[in-house]
């Protein structure tokens, strides 16, 4: 393989690399196609679109809708992934616009922007510094569960982006349900490890180290058989409940939960 740079290579070599599962190599490819999917999306919302949509919504959607897809793509070209991707970009654009009729429908109590009640009602309005900041957090989340090793990220996969039980998966990849478990607690350590940029231990020896990660691993246990019964689960809440693990099993439970992010939708 090459020594270059992800930022270096074509769009065909970012496509074997992406299918190659090397790490940087989605996150690249996007960045790549991110001018052409901001195009496409300005020219198919002109001057105002229902619903308040944005073009940055239809190409944050667009990414979302590549990342869920992608194994579906057979192309191997620049040409092919271009056309592949502006359909994926219309078809995101369509959903929009349905969920955006359908809310207009559901939004028979609101208030008229003229009530002097709405007056009192802050803008929800972000600033653009702090849109660009969640913009590479989801983008940079994106490409981290992507590049995940490929058992990891099928076990999350199935277990929090398409609602299947750990038996379930148990079932599907021929393992235990203490493989399964052990695939989600280490896929999510990568994760974390990836999106905050520290380095992955999976070979640690510190005792006190080994005895917090059996903790949480234990407590991780516990949360999936209990969002399995369907028990409301709060992260913080649960998380207080083990004091002894408390920091780290909080922190893996907020990037769990960043994963709602990439769920897909239902409606399409």
């Amino acid at each position: 393989m090459s020594s270059s740079k992800p930022s270096e290579l074509s769009i065909e070599a970012l496509l074997n690399r992406v299918r190659e599962g090397e790490q940087g190599a989605w996150e690249a490819l996007l960045r790549r196609s991110e001018s052409n999917l901001e195009d496409w999306a300005a020219r198919r919302i002109g001057n105002a679109a229902p619903g308040g949509i944005r073009a940055s919504d239809v190409t944050q959607e667009a990414a979302l809708g590549a990342f869920q897809r992608f194994a579906s793509f057979r192309g191997t070209s620049e040409g092919e992934w271009r056309v592949w991707l502006e359909q994926v970009l219309h078809s995101r654009w369509v959903d929009l616009l349905r969920k955006a009729g359908s809310q207009k429908r559901n939004d028979v109590g609101a208030l008229p922007l003229d009530a002097s009640e709405a007056q009192d009602i802050p803008a929800p309005q972000r600033s653009p510094s702090t849109v660009s900041f969640h913009q590479e957090e989801w983008r940079r989340l994106l490409a981290c569960f992507y590049e995940l090793p490929d058992a990891q990220r099928e076990a999350l996969s199935l277990y929090y982006l398409h609602d299947s039980t750990v038996m379930g998966i148990a079932q599907r990849l021929g393992r235990s349900r203490e493989a399964v478990d052990s695939l989600l607690q280490r896929g999510l350590r990568t994760l974390r490890a990836r999106m905050e940029g520290v380095a992955e231990l999976e070979s640690e020896e510190n005792p006190d180290a080994i005895l917090i990660r059996n903790q949480v691993d234990a407590a991780l246990s516990v949360y999936f058989r209990r969002r399995e019964e369907g028990k409301p689960l709060e992260p913080d809440t649960f998380a207080a409940g083990y004091p002894e693990c408390a920091d780290e099993l909080r922190g893996l439970l907020h990037w769990l939960e960043k994963l709602r992010a990439l769920q897909p939708s239902t409606d399409s």
